[in-house]
């Protein structure tokens, strides 16, 4: 990815393709996340946090995109992904700081609950405080050239009902974006590979 690009750029990108939604089968919950994006020297960079501990959540102490469930009073998923946002970081985003939407995805290890995750694009200007609730232990700002850097790929190791299962993922700081959120970026990169070369 070695172009640089803007939120025009990135809308241009994502307006390219219709995002595969996921029909939620029976019982599935629903969810949506936020990929917040910001100018930076690098081109841009993304928002991401690690996750506090929590006996019994599945991802406990995993680094993620800023989101959750979707409350009976969300008008759509957009509106789930902007009011988790400002409950997790602090951040209120107008809807028309969104740029677009991913795919819709699962998660594909047992035992984990099942839930459709709807991921949209949203780019943001304001130099704003990430202000963190108790969900949040800290959070990077991570740059795009940075997530598309194949030095940065790495694998997670995890035992899973006593069998290993190895996941790609990217490693940052010390920590590993996988699973879940790691097919999420990978999904956004994608799209903006393709455009890169058009």
């Amino acid at each position: 990815m070695s172009r640089s690009f803007d939120a025009g750029r990135i809308r241009a990108a994502l307006s390219t393709r219709s995002p595969d939604l996921v029909v939620p089968a029976n019982g599935a919950r629903l969810a949506a996340v936020t990929l917040l994006l910001r100018p930076a020297p690098e081109g841009a960079e993304a928002l991401f946090v690690k996750r506090a501990e929590a006996q019994g959540d599945p991802w406990s102490g995993h680094m993620a995109l800023p989101g959750g469930h979707r409350d009976e009073l969300d008008a759509d998923l957009m509106d789930t992904a902007r009011r988790e946002t400002h409950e997790e970081v602090g951040v209120a985003l107008d809807r028309s700081t969104f740029l677009g939407r991913l795919d819709d995805r699962h998660p594909m290890s047992r035992g984990v609950p099942t839930i459709v995750v709807s991921p949209f694009v949203a780019w943001s200007t304001e130099r704003f405080e990430i202000q963190a609730n108790h969900e949040v232990q800290y959070h990077y700002w991570i740059p795009l050239a940075t997530l598309a850097d194949p030095a940065a790929g790495s694998e997670v190791r995890r035992v899973e009902r006593g069998r290993e299962r190895i996941y790609p993922s990217i490693s940052f700081s010390g920590d590993s974006i996988w699973g879940l959120t790691h097919r999420i970026v990978m999904n956004f990169l994608e799209i903006l590979a393709r455009e890169s070369t058009t």
